[in-house]
């Protein structure tokens, strides 16, 4: 066993320090009060947990949460949202018009062991695991429900992680005796480089963990981790290893949460919408103004995208969804001079919009604010993932009836589809990249049904210089180098 050394930290011996660190990362908006656990060494907590006590546990699990939503100092790394966004960049479907924040990302140039991008990505993922280990190391297994809540949250988070973290640094489809990545079970001790099997495994322990025991615990808020945000990550799990059948249970879990929003021109920007899942309240106190989501995304909130810095539809997919299908909706579909109001009930646009820019993600408030909600997952996601899961199976009117209750909300047109087998399977997808554009799961979805990269193929919105690309699906820039501080650290 050998010490992991990237992030240069040890886990203190006393919980105080553990709570200071974990404060510094920013749990401003969540109320607490430390006096009672300032001086509560490694034995009181595990004491404290055993005996029912939640001291220091909710700030604790909040911060992680923070964290989740704020990530680094960069304008372009608030959180997993950019995570996401990068990982769409890198996507046959998403394109940028300049080559300026994430631009690395759309022509590959991150992808190396000495980028920015990629060391922040790295470390975003395995701070999370650190400080989930802290919770779960800190709860007895015997410990009562109330604290044995937040280990299972911990344990969610940790398996989000890996997740991220296996299929951004080795291949979707590589076998499971591949070499991958570290884990780690806390103290950063662990074997240099975990096997991809490995991998699979505890991301899958972990969230079976957290399922069956937060079956019973009901959330205050979207904010906060339950069952059906780990049975979303199940069903994004199964599907991605070809499990068909376990990736239909858990997606008709996660699809029951909420109810599939007749109004597609909400803007995405606020929990309170009836498909929201999970995802992070953005108030004028936690929002990190440009660098944010929405100033990157939101063509008329007039951030980085309103600024020319455009992020578009390939026109292509654009032109494959029916012109009844209120999703069309989510691109300009012609080009737009200054001056005019664009999307109903928001405000006009300063500059010119081209036509494809993205106009599904708005943050409400006008120009210059920032303080949308952000959405980390939503039921209509798992309608999908249940009809391919389905139709996998070979469940072809199953399938069939799950991809109608999805689509006829969003086009009135729309007529149970008649298509059987690859066809079927090639309708969801379609569908697929349709419904998720910019939710950040794209290029996973290449990843694993093995499709490469392809911005030569006639489309007519605009590529930014030098992502033009023509990438084969195994091709060594589909995925990350691991860090150049981690292979350093490694050699030590």
């Amino acid at each position: 066993m050998k010490k992991l050394k990237f992030l240069n930290m040890q886990i203190d011996k006393f919980f105080v320090i553990l709570i200071s660190y974990m404060l510094l990362i920013s749990c401003a908006d969540f109320e607490r009060d430390f006096e009672n656990e300032r001086f509560m060494t490694d034995s009181q907590a595990i004491a404290n947990a055993s005996a029912g006590g939640t001291i220091g546990l909710k700030a604790l699990d909040g911060a992680i949460l923070s964290y989740l939503r704020d990530g680094g100092t960069g304008e372009n790394q608030f959180g997993i949202k950019a995570v996401d966004l990068g990982m769409d960049l890198r996507s046959n479907d998403m394109d940028m018009s300049r080559n300026t924040h994430f631009g690395s990302y759309s022509n590959y140039l991150n992808v190396n062991l000495s980028s920015a991008d990629n060391d922040f990505m790295w470390g975003f993922f395995y701070k999370i695991i650190n400080n989930a280990n802290n919770i779960i190391n800190t709860i007895p297994d015997d410990s009562p429900q109330t604290t044995l809540n937040y280990k299972y949250k911990s344990y969610t988070y940790r398996a989000i992680a890996y997740f991220y973290l296996i299929r951004m640094y080795q291949h979707t489809t590589a076998d499971d005796n591949t070499i991958a990545i570290p884990i780690d079970f806390g103290d950063f001790v662990g074997q240099p480089k975990s096997k991809v099997g490995e991998v699979k495994a505890l991301i899958l322990k972990d969230l079976d963990l957290a399922y069956n025991g937060l079956k019973d615990y009901t959330r205050q808020s979207k904010e906060e981790v339950d069952a059906s945000v780990v049975a979303a990550y199940l069903a994004r799990y199964h599907l991605t290893y070809k499990n068909w059948s376990e990736a239909e249970k858990y997606a008709d879990i996660a699809m029951q949460k909420g109810t599939i929003s007749n109004d597609v021109l909400h803007g995405f920007d606020n929990l309170s919408l009836s498909e929201v899942i999970w995802g992070a309240d953005v108030t004028a106190s936690t929002t990190e103004v440009y660098a944010s989501f929405f100033s990157h995304m939101s063509q008329i909130n007039d951030g980085y995208s309103g600024w020319n810095h455009i992020k578009s539809g390939n026109s292509n997919l654009f032109n494959l969804i029916p012109v009844t299908d209120k999703r069309r909706k989510w691109f300009a579909e012609e080009e737009y001079l200054d001056g005019v109001v664009i999307v109903p009930g928001t405000w006009a646009h300063y500059d010119i919009t081209p036509k494809y820019t993205s106009l599904k993600f708005i943050s409400d408030g006008g120009p210059g604010n920032f303080e949308g909600d952000y959405i980390y997952l939503r039921n209509t996601e798992f309608f999908l993932t249940k009809a391919e899961a389905l139709a996998r199976q070979g469940k072809d009117s199953e399938a069939r009836q799950v991809l109608f209750d999805l689509n006829s909300v969003r086009d009135p047109n729309y007529s149970l589809s008649t298509k059987s087998g690859q066809g079927l399977i090639d309708e969801i997808l379609l569908y697929r990249r349709i419904e998720l554009w910019g939710d950040g799961v794209a290029s996973f979805d290449m990843a694993r049904n093995g499709t490469g990269l392809n911005r030569k193929d006639g489309r007519e919105n605009a590529v930014m210089p030098g992502a033009d690309l023509v990438i084969p699906a195994l091709d060594a820039r589909m995925i990350y180098q691991i860090p150049l501080r981690e292979v350093d650290a490694s050699k030590k």
